[in-house]
């Protein structure tokens, strides 16, 4: 097989809304270059997808009245429709009409007697009036039934007014309609593929836009919640409806460690309708406790809840995603309070009355001397109101009054009058700043009761006739202002005792415990990655943690607390980090073990497992001493983490940096591109990274399960 280039590589991550596409790796990975709706329309037949909506337009077209053969209209004027020149006589209309265009040479003779030519004519009239008798009784035979049996003058006429009415048709034509969802069916469900007829048409409009080469090797991102079969019968259908010549079927997860760099990790995909939460260790996918798709705890539900809060006030749903999206809406931490009124919409500010000096905060804040807090002294004097005294003691009053003998015997006077002009204008500036006083502090939004965003909405314009198919709109921007109601996209529905965090922390703490290496675990605590569009909203990633804390986090002082009961041979604490820690090899009592540091062994057992898997423990009798031999190895917290860290975001893909632009809540496309270079590229199947062509032919679509990472 020929090595495979970067500009080959197709790399394909379906979503519920989104699914991100690119052909070729460039020399620094970039976000997806395209993006396709995971949505088809159904088409004209059964098992038919288009792109696009197609709508049917009306329209009204006016035929042109036909010329004869000669070119020349016919007139009405003339008998029996003859034309003024040029045509022999005895020849009617029905004649010209029915002599069929030439297609075939024809051989120039002489001119027919006037005996053939009139026979001929005749001939052709029979004919012509032949048609038109059949005609006009698979007409009458199409009709309703009528008494034609004595036709009246009026009726006489009908077959030749008749291509007159025929001129104007109103006929249907059809258009694609780029904006429209209407009718959308979304093959994708929180993961799972439901319409596997509509995916597969979407992978080929996909296939079909990108135009890739016929030596393409494929990298697919495959949804945790994808079975085996349904692995299956994606690679049959890349392999016989594509003819690629090698195929990649690679984990969600794993395209997370892989854009970070990390071979140990717990991720937190959370999307639009579900959320996963895996734990990945040594690059080996954990099944066991597995969060697969959560329902409830993607960024839908958010909106859900904040359409849900806000339908007092006439919110729809298109509203409240972009209020989702806005500045102004947050998840704020676990025991912050919501905001509340203040007095002229000023908070309090105590950092202000600590570092002034001052008896209280707030508007009426005053120190000792009666200023408020930056507010200068009276004067006069420097630094203050008034400024410095002048000569005489009056220096306003001396402003005006200039020494003109003084400044004409200088040279540079007119740079003297402007220098003077100046400080005055500085004078004058400060003393009003001084009076105005200090200015208001700008407040935080999770300060602030009230905030406004602006919404964007699709108006159809008045011109525009729904009717001919013709809709257009425009676009109106409007601001509106929310109330805490902001606050509460993740917060518990009525009845319900917890919200999406505290969902996702719970399965997080299950998916943890479920890991069957306990040295692993702390690790995975260390190494939280949290990605999806559906974390894009503000202050997800820092409300999540402060649950995490507050409920599964143990101290340091918090995992001694089985030791404050045991006898110490120490009647005060020492200077120990919190704790009354008994010296090892100073006795005083029964249950001192050299092994255990003084501390009963069951207890830290408990809670520091120090045992090994093989070990048994082995419980002290009254009165007997351990073996000095004996020693026990410390593994670490297993139950409960001690702390939990963030992983730090690549630096060295700059692409990747704007948060405002793309974020690394799509680090799971830049880990496709890393995973492609290094198995495509790099490895060129040394490691069985992909399927081939001819393990294909020969193992059929089950071998994508002794390749697929």
């Amino acid at each position: 097989m020929p090595p495979f280039k970067d500009e080959h590589v197709l790399i394909i991550a379906p979503g519920s809304q989104i699914t991100a596409a690119q052909l070729g790796l460039p020399e620094s990975f970039t976000p997806p270059r395209f993006r396709f709706p995971t949505r088809m329309f159904p088409g004209p037949k059964p098992d038919e997808w288009d792109p696009v909506r197609i709508r049917s337009k009306s329209t009204l077209i006016t035929k042109p009245t036909e010329p004869t053969s000669n070119g020349d209209p016919v007139t009405a004027d003339q008998p029996n429709g003859q034309q003024a020149t040029g045509e022999l006589p005895g020849t009617e209309p029905e004649q010209a009409d029915a002599k069929p265009a030439a297609s075939e040479d024809v051989e120039m003779k002489e001119a027919p007697a006037a005996e053939e030519t009139t026979t001929a004519t005749a001939t052709a009239t029979a004919t012509a009036t032949e048609t038109a008798t059949a005609t006009a009784t698979d007409t009458v035979s199409e009709a309703p039934p009528t008494d034609v049996s004595q036709p009246e003058p009026a009726q006489q006429d009908a077959p030749q007014d008749a291509p007159q009415d025929a001129e104007d048709e109103t006929t249907a034509t059809f258009e694609d309609d780029l904006w429209s969802t209407e009718g959308a069916v979304y093959p994708i469900r929180e993961g799972r593929i439901e319409n596997w007829s509509c995916f597969f048409a979407l992978l080929s409009h996909i296939y079909n836009m990108m135009s890739p080469p016929f030596h393409m090797p494929v990298l697919f991102v495959a949804q945790p919640c994808w079975t085996s079969r349904d692995q299956e019968r994606i690679t049959q259908f890349v392999f016989e409806t594509w003819k690629v010549p090698a195929f990649c079927l690679m984990d969600a997860a794993l395209t997370a460690c892989y854009a970070y760099g990390v071979p140990t990790a717990l991720v937190v995909d959370v999307g639009h309708g579900k959320c996963d939460v895996t734990a990945v260790t040594e690059f080996q996918v954990n099944d066991i406790g597995r969060g697969i798709a959560i329902p409830d705890c993607g960024g839908h539900a958010m909106t859900k809840r904040l359409q849900q809060v806000l339908e007092g006030e006439g919110f729809t749903e298109e509203m409240a995603e972009q209020l989702k999206r806005s500045q102004i809406c947050e998840i704020l931490p676990a025991g912050v309070e919501f905001p509340r009124g203040t007095a002229n919409g000023v908070a309090p500010n105590p950092a202000a009355a600590a570092s002034t000096g001052a008896l209280d905060s707030g508007v009426n804040a005053k120190d000792g001397d009666g200023l408020r807090p930056g507010q200068a002294p009276r004067g006069p004097g420097v630094d203050t109101m008034v400024g410095e005294e002048g000569v005489n003691g009056n220096e306003e009053e001396n402003d005006g009054v200039l020494d003109v003998a003084a400044i004409v015997a200088r040279d540079n006077a007119a740079e003297l009058l402007a220098k003077r002009e100046k400080e005055k204008a500085e004078k004058a500036a400060a003393k009003k700043s001084a009076a105005d006083g200090p200015k208001a502090l700008r407040l935080r939004n999770s300060d602030k009761e009230r905030a406004s965003f602006t919404y964007v909405e699709l108006l159809p314009e008045e011109d525009s006739d729904p009717a001919e198919g013709e809709q257009k709109s425009r676009k109106r921007k409007r601001e509106i202002e929310v109330g805490v109601e902001r606050f509460m996209a993740a917060t518990p529905l009525p009845g319900v005792g917890e919200g999406i965090i505290d969902t996702i922390a719970e399965a997080m703490h299950h998916t943890v415990l479920s890991v069957p290496d306990m040295a692993q675990r702390s690790t995975l605590w260390e190494n939280v990655i949290i990605l999806g569009n559906g974390s894009r909203i503000r202050g997800f990633t820092p409300a999540l943690l402060s649950v995490l804390h507050a409920r599964y986090v143990l101290s340091p002082s918090t995992a001694t607390i089985f030791t404050s009961e045991l006898p110490s041979n120490f009647t005060t604490p020492i200077a120990t980090p919190g704790t009354n820690t008994p010296i090892p090899g100073q006795g005083g009592h029964s249950l001192h073990q050299p092994g255990g540091h003084g501390v009963n062994p069951l207890l830290v057992a408990a809670t520091k497992n120090m045992m090994q898997p093989n070990q048994h423990l082995q419980v002290p009798q009254p009165g007997s001493v351990m073996d000095p031999g004996m020693h026990h190895t410390h593994r670490g917290f297993s139950q409960t983490p001690t702390s939990i860290k963030m992983v730090k975001a690549p630096d060295y893909f700059p692409e990747w940096k704007d948060p405002s632009v793309h974020g690394m809540e799509e680090a799971g496309f830049l880990g496709a591109q890393v995973a492609a270079k290094v198995v495509f590229i790099v490895d060129q199947g040394n490691s069985k990274g992909f399927l081939t062509r001819s393990e294909y032919n020969e193992l059929g679509p089950t071998g994508i399960h002794d390749c697929s990472i």
